[in-house]
């Protein structure tokens, strides 16, 4: 799963977010985004598609967003359960600035993205 088909599969939830975010004048040109989703994860759909609307209605969005879709759930619970993962859930997206982590979100069902992006 590539990023331009999660656009396309969460098109409407991405514009319901557009919809209840209020205007975002934010510049996150400096920042980039690794999103680490499935498909069939509903939180990811959420927590990505307001990620995604915020993006969009940015002033300037983020430089770059990398994706890592776990599409084979059977997978992904192997490799949680072995440790063979840097996350402990999904969705996890991972904020960087000139190459160093400054933000983690794992899990934001408080949805309170916008406020936690705010604060970087």
């Amino acid at each position: 799963m590539t990023l331009t088909d999660i656009r396309r599969l969460w098109a409407q939830p991405i514009s319901n977010a557009k919809q209840q975010i209020p205007a975002n004048h934010s510049d996150y040109h400096e920042y980039t985004v690794l999103i680490h989703t499935a498909s069939w994860c509903p939180d990811c759909e959420r927590e990505v598609s307001q990620l995604l609307a915020l993006d969009e209605q940015a002033s300037h969005g983020f430089e770059k967003i990398s994706l890592h879709s776990y599409e084979d759930k059977e997978s992904y619970q192997r490799l949680k359960g072995e440790g063979g993962l840097d996350i402990s859930c999904l969705p996890t997206l991972i904020f960087c600035h000139r190459g160093e982590e400054v933000l983690r979100i794992e899990e934001d069902s408080s949805g309170q993205l916008a406020a936690r992006l705010q604060q970087m």
